[in-house]
């Protein structure tokens, strides 16, 4: 397993040391009971490979450092001289230990496929879909056409028939292994499609048009609004990865709209279509989405893009970690060579949906 340069431990070791609870070890990654707040399930995903984690309930998160500092309350640079202390060969007895039952892997976790099958099999899902009367109305509500979400191939996620749907996918010849959202029944052998929670189904597709991840904007809130579907942790299952979302972007289009979101970019795109604005759109799903952006500043630049407006939320002006995503994507934009035009509303309308849906759209 990977360990940072220099440093004596890995973050299961470190997990461990400090006492956390393990809920699930999958061998690749641990579910904990996330120790910053008051979780009671296993909120917090351990990536050991990557040696990184994230509580999905609070948004704490990092690497080896960051979670043994914030665990104890100390600096990063005590962290690390505290972590070397512990672990380097001179080092002493931990003045915690939790020793854990030995791992027994009990899934197979699949490479992912490649876009092209990805794109094959979540085309040929959605047109098995339909989106339901109340996902309508909800769409209605925030400026979308009947016409355009068809256009866009917004579901609603099955609770029946999963069984059924599976077959025909298999039936049409669609390739199940490696696309998250999919796994294998270790008894029966059978595909089943993991769904983890109800709401409008939304492509995230790539500069090809090509639908490289599934996201879910769920029905039922709790400390996040929408989910990316996978099977991780399924026997067989594959680990989602979103791609850089791009609508109404073509090759020699000189300027582009960065925001964060599957759904933002389409509505917004959408409206803005047959006005002066009209402009195609960048969503990365998250903020902050750095790897992402970085896929993203490399395929612009191949199609000629010069400038892009970033157009963040507007509660980037309260909110600490929004600005200094902002303030990021602006400096790594500028270094690749582009132009970059912040672009800054009132915050009556927090996204930019909301802002050209108040100028176009109610109009």
């Amino acid at each position: 397993m990977g360990r940072i340069p220099d440093l004596p431990c890995d973050i299961e070791q470190v997990v461990d040391l400090l006492g956390i609870e393990v809920i699930r070890d999958t061998g690749t990654q641990l579910h904990c009971r996330c120790p910053f707040c008051a979780d009671r399930k296993a909120h917090m995903n351990v990536k050991i490979r990557n040696n990184v984690f994230r509580c999905n309930r609070c948004g704490k998160g990092g690497g080896i450092l960051h979670l043994y500092a914030e665990y104890c309350d100390v600096n990063l640079h005590t962290a690390y001289e505290e972590l070397c202390k512990i672990f380097g060969p001179d080092g002493g007895e931990p003045v915690r230990k939790c020793k854990r039952k030995p791992r027994s892997i009990e899934t197979v976790e699949l490479p992912i496929a490649s876009a092209e099958v990805r794109d094959n099999t979540y085309s040929n899902l959605l047109s098995l879909l339909t989106l339901c009367p109340t996902h309508q109305s909800a769409l209605k509500e925030r400026g979308l056409k009947s016409e355009e979400m068809e256009l866009l191939c917004y579901r609603t996620t099955p609770t029946t028939r999963l069984k059924r749907i599976v077959t025909e996918l298999l039936e049409r010849g669609c390739i199940l292994d490696g696309v998250p959202g999919f796994y294998c029944q270790k008894d029966s052998g059978q595909w089943v499609l993991d769904i983890r929670g109800s709401g409008i189904m939304l492509p995230d597709r790539n500069l090809l048009g090509q639908i490289e991840a599934i996201q879910v904007r769920l029905d039922k809130v709790y400390n996040q609004k929408f989910y990316n579907l996978t099977s991780v942790d399924q026997y067989y299952g594959t680990q989602s990865k979103c791609c850089p979302h791009y609508v109404g972007v073509h090759e020699g289009d000189e300027v582009v709209c960065l925001t964060e979101g599957v759904m933002k970019s389409d509505l917004a795109y959408s409206f803005a279509q047959g006005s002066p604005y009209e402009c195609g759109f960048v969503g990365l799903t998250g903020i902050p989405s750095y790897s992402q952006y970085e896929r993203a500043l490399e395929e612009l630049d191949s199609i000629g893009v010069k400038r892009i407006n970033v157009m963040v939320d507007s509660d980037y002006q309260v909110k600490e970690e929004v600005r200094k995503a902002r303030d990021r994507y602006i400096e790594m934009g500028a270094a690749a060579g582009f132009e970059m035009a912040p672009i800054t509303w009132t915050q009556k309308w927090k996204g930019v949906d909301d802002l050209y849906k108040h100028l176009f759209r109610n109009k």
